[in-house]
């Protein structure tokens, strides 16, 4: 059986599960080199990369099996005709590149090659006109009716400039496949063109299906039909949009560019949480509290487990890549707290003081962090101190979020730590645009909590015994509200304290022993025995559903009735299978009371 390193393909890791790397087939090729655009499964041996789509398997993988079998390869030859590298076209449909390496086998990547348009020598040697298309094929198609045509290794979207010289003073043809992809690639070709070309059209095929291209024309049309389309064409004069607003009457057809409301609703897609319940992947999410709480120390343990792929004091991790920006803390102050805190793999620290120092988010230099491993958590340290800008100007500090969900949506988890102002632990500090543009907002703050009742600030002198510190959801989130709580070991760090409520659940599930099973809002009204506001039991009873009891409709005007669940003294958190402290040994199973109503 072939390994992963026969293909090129680079594994950070050797135990099982998925994992994201780049792609052998197409990274040398992208202006993001560094994009883990290929996903490898280490368990089954298959592999996908969601840009080129090149897919297959480490097994069973030899030329006579029909998956992955080479069907068709496109050699790439210099100006003097010798070989430079092939493209290689697979069944079921997918693309590689490879290179001599020399010794009579090859090398399947382009690294360091000199990538050179498809028929060079041919295109060189020839004074008509030249036909730029999607891919091999279709060049093919043409040249076997005597056209002279070219096009680019590693699908659309991968034409360099440097190829533009080649067809300086020449009359060029783009033709475009019916899809926006084809549209990015027409556009790019032909806005580079302006100015090298003698002239340049853009040919469209809106008749075919999504994705036709120009083989596709040619089995419904002959020649002589696509040469007449050809001279029909207007000559493109260097605005793409402006182009065809003038051509369609209708620039670029916006509605190919979006999605249906059908079209997302039925999208099986599901919340991804690099820490269950807490840490949301591929969100801005803003961790304020009081300076000199602990916010540092709190997340460089959740940086520590999610690095190292183990859970956070019971909530489960996916392992990914982490990069703190640090622009406050002295190496003395990481280097004790990391000792403590033990070792930790996939954690990295890039601090104001390494010789290529971390740019602000208002900067020039700020698009760096996009150079980055997309799907990276990104932790900056602090808010404030990542940009130069007014932090109570909502102009000034939009821009930075903005800038900040440029990240996001190009696949980072950014985590933003920040303060709370002076007068206020409550709220994070600065301008609203701040909380307005992030997606999940969570508090660290020290509180004291009354059976049943809200939390109370506790200030840093108070030697409340009972005070123990609150981490979780605040002012907003897009996702779930989910707290936990905290006590503070000096040595180890942040560690779970008991959650007060599990006592008061306890007591609202002895209360429905005794009086048997009620209705929602009767219910409530009897927690007025446990000092309860009927708000907050009734948040209580949604709390506990499916853990302490059960509510069923009666199907009479939206009338619910609680009944209550036999279980164990210990019980699971919101929206957690267990309590992160609590073994699964410890659960009894779980026992329902019948009750006839």
């Amino acid at each position: 059986m072939k390994t992963f390193a026969d293909f090129g393909i680079h594994i950070n890791r050797v135990k099982g599960g998925n994992q994201k790397t780049t792609c052998p087939n197409c990274s040398p090729t992208r202006k993001n080199k560094l994009d883990p655009c290929l996903s490898v499964n280490l368990d089954d041996g298959t592999f996908y990369c969601h840009h080129c789509e090149w897919k297959g398997s480490i097994r069973n993988n030899n030329g006579d099996n029909k998956k992955n079998k080479i069907i068709e390869t496109y050699n790439y030859k210099d100006e003097s005709s010798s070989l430079v590298y092939q493209s290689v076209r697979f069944d079921p449909k997918s693309f590689r590149q490879r290179r001599p390496d020399g010794n009579g086998g090859w090398t399947w990547n382009l690294k360091d090659v000199h990538q050179v348009p498809y028929r060079l020598p041919e295109l060189t040697a020839s004074v008509d006109m030249v036909y730029i298309t999607g891919g091999e094929k279709d060049v093919e198609s043409l040249v076997k009716h005597g056209l002279t045509a070219t096009t680019n290794s590693g699908g659309e979207g991968n034409w360099k400039q440097e190829f533009n010289e080649y067809l300086k003073n020449r009359d060029v043809v783009i033709l475009e496949d019916n899809d926006s992809k084809g549209q990015k690639h027409g556009k790019t070709i032909s806005e580079g063109l302006m100015g090298i070309a003698k002239t340049i059209k853009i040919v469209r095929f809106p008749e075919l299906p999504k994705g036709g291209d120009i083989s596709d024309y040619l089995t419904i049309h002959n020649i002589e039909e696509f040469i007449k389309l050809v001279e029909e064409t207007p000559i493109f004069q260097g605005s793409y949009k402006e182009h065809f607003c003038d051509v369609t009457g209708n620039s670029l057809n916006i509605l190919d560019h979006t999605e249906s409301w059908n079209q997302i609703r039925e999208l099986d897609i599901k919340v991804e949480w690099i820490v269950d319940h807490l840490i949301p992947k591929g969100a801005i999410i803003i961790l304020f509290g009081k300076g000199g709480i602990g916010k540092t120390w709190l997340v460089m343990d959740i940086a520590r487990c999610i690095g190292s792929g183990i859970d956070y004091l019971g909530y489960a991790t996916q392992e990914t890549l982490v990069i703190f920006v640090d622009f406050e803390n002295p190496l003395t102050v990481l280097n004790t707290r990391t000792q403590r805190m033990g070792e930790a793999e996939g954690v990295h620290f890039w601090r104001v003081a390494n010789d290529l120092k971390p740019p602000k988010l208002d900067s020039d230099d700020w698009k760096k962090y996009k150079e980055l491993p997309h799907g990276t958590v990104l932790i900056f340290d602090t808010l404030r101190a990542s940009h130069s800008k007014d932090e109570n100007s909502s102009e000034h500090m939009a821009m930075v979020m903005e800038r900040v969900k440029e990240l996001r949506d190009c696949g980072f988890t950014v985590i933003l730590l920040h303060h709370t102002p002076k007068n206020s632990e409550k709220i994070s500090k600065g301008s609203t645009a701040i909380v307005d543009l992030a997606d999940h907002i969570l508090n660290l703050s020290r509180v004291r909590r009354s059976n049943g009742g809200d939390d109370k600030l506790v200030d840093d002198d108070d030697d409340d015994e009972e005070a123990v510190y609150r981490f979780g959801v605040r002012e907003k989130t897009r996702f779930e509200p989910h707290h936990i709580y905290l006590t503070l070991n000096p040595d180890r760090g942040f560690e779970l304290a008991p959650d007060p409520e599990e006592e008061t659940l306890e007591k609202i599930r002895q209360l429905l022993l005794d009086t048997g099973p009620l209705p929602k809002t009767a219910l409530a009204k009897e927690c007025k025995t446990l000092d309860l506001g009927q708000k907050k039991a009734l948040k209580l009873i949604e709390r506990g559903t499916g853990r302490f009891w059960r509510v069923e409709s009666t199907g009479q005007k939206n009338a619910q009735v609680v009944t209550s669940i036999q279980i164990g003294s210990s019980a699971t958190p919101i929206g957690s299978e267990k309590l992160p402290n609590c073994p699964d040994d410890k659960l009894e199973p779980d026992k329902q009371e019948s009750f006839v109503i």
